[in-house]
């Protein structure tokens, strides 16, 4: 008997993981594919439930598989007192891509936006930049950031709005509506036909309603977790005042852990949240939301001399990422001649949108606020990262590599030798 109740925990437990590795994945890389089996599925809709979040399953169109991706229920939003600079959201030229996107896919502000219908790469291009948009941030909005996002979908010229509005909830549907007339629009041969009315529509997964219970303070404890997974940056305490509740707090950790996250606060008292240790080595293992290897070098360069480099001259006696005005220009960082500076430059784009470097006006880089999201013990791993990385042949390098059952390094030549622990975030 007690063999058969271990096995039935142990299962219990492997669903439980399972379920949050799956929000991780829809976190981390927006979409995925909707092959989870039936309990898992419904284990994880239960669990974004209690957090404010609906597991939307999004039907192929044309020769696209079915996907699913993470949405909002209509109710929960990030607090209303919570400074629009704290928010995630688009930059201006990208904003400008996606409503000209949104309008040629959806000429009929009567139907849902999702599915739409098909449109051409060259017509939002043309439209945006005799809007006054610069052609290559058009071309690198519709080339990356909002495929990343979800928003669209690329097949060759051919672009389509992506899952992520399928998950849009009703109240920002009807938001887009009440707006539709002042997207911009490309000229009547040019705009999408609209998909046909027997497109199958998306549908919501099903919490089980035993397991979904609402728990008490419930409106305040999504508001709080919508705000904090909205947020850019670390919200600052005084955005976030019911925190200092032990109760609230204790309640918010509860909601977040089936789902993989923690509530953390940074050195200065400000309040984030993040990745839990285990699932993020999950994460790392199956690659997803990982940085390739040329953003991770110039990600450590960028550490080096920023936080490292200084630390190690006395400037600053603490080991936090952020909260220092140590810069970094790009000429700095082209010293190392392993990376052309084109490379860089790109890279540094891609780890911007990432939310790991931060840009000044003045064209100097420093870490960025994504940093604040790990844990200490991946804060830790990260320094040990930057050991190996800056002093390779010394002793503490290869302490580090005994307790982590690394190879000596060959000599440096290729970047696929940098340690990839910094993707553990």
């Amino acid at each position: 008997m007690a063999s058969e109740q271990d096995a039935i925990r142990e299962a219990d437990e492997d669903r439980a993981f399972q379920a949050a590795l799956l929000l991780g994945r829809l976190r981390a890389a927006g979409v995925t594919s909707a092959e989870t089996t039936g309990p898992v599925a419904v284990a994880a809709a239960a669990a974004a439930a209690r957090i404010g979040r609906r597991v939307i399953r999004v039907h192929g169109v044309g020769r696209l598989a079915d996907v699913l991706v993470l949405g909002w229920d209509g109710e929960t939003a990030p607090a209303a007192g919570l400074s629009p600079a704290f928010r995630i959201g688009l930059s201006p030229v990208p904003t400008l891509v996606w409503a000209a996107c949104l309008r040629a896919a959806w000429p009929r502000p009567e139907r849902a936006p999702f599915p739409g219908g098909p449109f051409r790469r060259g017509a939002i291009v043309a439209l945006c930049s005799q809007l006054g948009a610069d052609r290559e941030a058009v071309e690198r909005a519709l080339e990356r950031t909002l495929p990343e996002a979800g928003l669209i979908s690329v097949d060759g010229d051919e672009l389509r709005l992506g899952a992520a509005v399928a998950a849009f909830p009703a109240v920002v549907v009807e938001g887009l509506r009440r707006g539709h007339h002042l997207l911009p629009a490309l000229g009547a041969d040019e705009q999408a036909s609209g998909e046909p009315d027997s497109a199958v529509p998306p549908h919501e997964v099903r919490a089980d309603t035993e397991t979904a219970l609402e728990m008490s303070d419930g409106y305040v404890v999504r508001s709080v977790i919508a705000t904090l997974e909205t947020a850019r940056r670390p919200v600052p305490r005084g955005e976030l005042p019911m925190l200092a509740d032990p109760a609230i707090r204790a309640a918010v950790d509860q909601a977040l852990l089936p789902c993989g996250r923690q509530l953390l606060q940074t050195a200065e008292g400000n309040w984030v949240t993040g990745f839990c240790d285990p699932l993020a080595d999950a994460l790392v293992a199956e690659e997803v939301g990982t940085l390739a290897a040329v953003d991770r070098a110039v990600l450590a360069l960028v550490l080096l001399h920023t936080v490292a480099i200084p630390r190690a001259r006395g400037r600053h006696r603490h080991n936090r990422w952020t909260g220092e005005a140590h810069t970094v220009t790009l000429a700095e960082l082209a010293s190392n001649r392993r990376i052309s500076k084109a490379a860089m430059r790109t890279a540094l784009r891609r780890l911007r949108a990432a939310g790991m470097v931060a840009e000044t006006t003045t064209g100097r880089y420093l870490p960025g606020p994504a940093l604040e999201r790990m844990s200490e013990a991946r804060s830790n791993l990260l320094w040990e990262d930057l050991i190996l990385v800056g002093r390779p042949g010394g002793q503490l390098a290869a302490a580090i590599r005994r307790r982590r059952g690394l190879e000596v390094p060959a000599p440096r030549g290729e970047l696929s030798e940098i340690p990839t622990e910094t993707d553990r975030m």
